[in-house]
């Protein structure tokens, strides 16, 4: 059970990793430490999330600045030398970035005309997909022109000019410098990156490559997909089996009935709105609150449903989109829910659209 709510999305995590992990065939084609690390940094980040990282960055280092600016003076001093040194790195290293970042997406747009050269040529065009999931083509791409447009903008300095503009008294350069240094950081992950996607492009000319790098796209990226999903669906489909038994209020989830059901919950899903993930602990909570007392009701009529006894059906299946007002979650015999554990289970369900892949 996933901690520490029960996500059945966390439980599938660990799973999959332990299940890859005794996998032979799996450790043995996983991806070198460099590439793990490219894909942590980068992998899943567009444009747009570069960009807003770094203004959490430049926010993050305005506050410390207007915070030091409250203190005295000795604190906050920087030599006549440090601070000549800095601002010459503030006046010359940025420009040097701006060209040297330039150059490197000129030769990713020279490698990928490159590969779709090959790709016609050799029929390749099912390989295109792995060859991007592999190179991290658009990742880097993005980083690389998030990081061209942060270093035209900080030509100007806009946030350090607006905060001196509101009253910020500081002066000392080393904050600026502090950013220069974000940008080298920056530069050398886009250096190494594309080192990696230069490193790809060659091996995807290469008929024999091609198929390694095949085989490790499947070993790495569809097993554990297909895996993650037969697990996923297990784990919810078999949530509640254990429940419910000789007579005994229980729960059943991905399936629903209309016959002496009543409707519990009811939601209105916008279009493409999916179930992505339950977290069990808080289900199980209302269940046993709501099994306790149906225990103190003695009612007639609590008629049983395939043979047991009072029972929440939670009808929505995972990732299967939903529109419009749905009734998700029903109860044949027992006693209502309470307004508290309707909003719980509201909590516990988590639903959104469902992310490609």
């Amino acid at each position: 059970m996933g901690r520490p709510t029960g996500s059945i999305n966390s439980a599938t995590k660990r799973e999959v990793s332990r299940q890859m992990g005794i996998n032979a065939v799996a450790r043995r084609s996983r991806y070198p430490y460099g590439h793990r690390a490219l894909r942590m940094i980068l992998s899943g980040r567009s444009f747009g999330a570069f960009l807003a990282l770094y203004l959490l960055i430049d926010l993050a280092v305005l506050n410390v600045e207007g915070w030091l600016g409250t203190m005295p003076s000795e604190i906050t001093t920087v030599s006549p030398n440090a601070t000549r040194v800095m601002a010459q790195m503030i006046d010359t290293v940025p420009s040097w970035l701006l060209g040297a970042q330039i150059g490197l997406l000129s030769v990713i747009s020279l490698a990928l005309a490159l590969v779709t050269l090959i790709a016609q040529r050799d029929d390749a065009t099912t390989d295109v997909k792995v060859y991007y999931h592999e190179s991290l083509f658009l990742e880097i791409t993005a980083s690389g022109l998030a990081l061209a447009a942060v270093l035209c903008l900080q030509f100007l300095w806009p946030a350090q000019a607006v905060f001196h503009a509101l009253g910020g008294v500081l002066t000392t350069p080393i904050f600026k410098a502090a950013l220069v240094a974000v940008h080298v950081a920056w530069m050398l992950v886009n250096i190494a990156a594309t080192a990696h996607f230069i490193a790809v492009t060659f091996g995807f000319v290469q008929r024999g490559a091609r198929e390694r790098m095949r085989e490790r796209y499947t070993a790495n990226v569809v097993v554990p997909r297909e895996l993650t999903r037969r697990v996923r669906h297990h784990l919810y489909l078999t949530a509640g089996t254990t429940t419910g038994q000789n007579g005994r209020p229980g729960m059943t989830f991905g399936y629903g009935t209309g016959i002496a059901s009543a409707p519990e919950i009811e939601s209105d899903f916008t279009d493409g709105t999916c179930l992505l993930d339950v977290r069990r602990v808080l289900v199980t909570w209302v269940l046993a609150r709501w099994t306790a007392r149906c225990s103190q009701t003695v009612t007639s009529g609590t008629a049983t449903i395939l043979g047991g006894g009072p029972r929440l059906w939670f009808v929505l299946r995972l990732d299967e989109p939903v529109r419009g007002p749905t009734v998700w979650c029903r109860r044949s015999g027992g006693v209502p829910l309470t307004r508290g554990e309707k909003l719980v289970l509201k909590w516990a369900f988590h639903f959104g659209e469902r992310r490609n892949g």
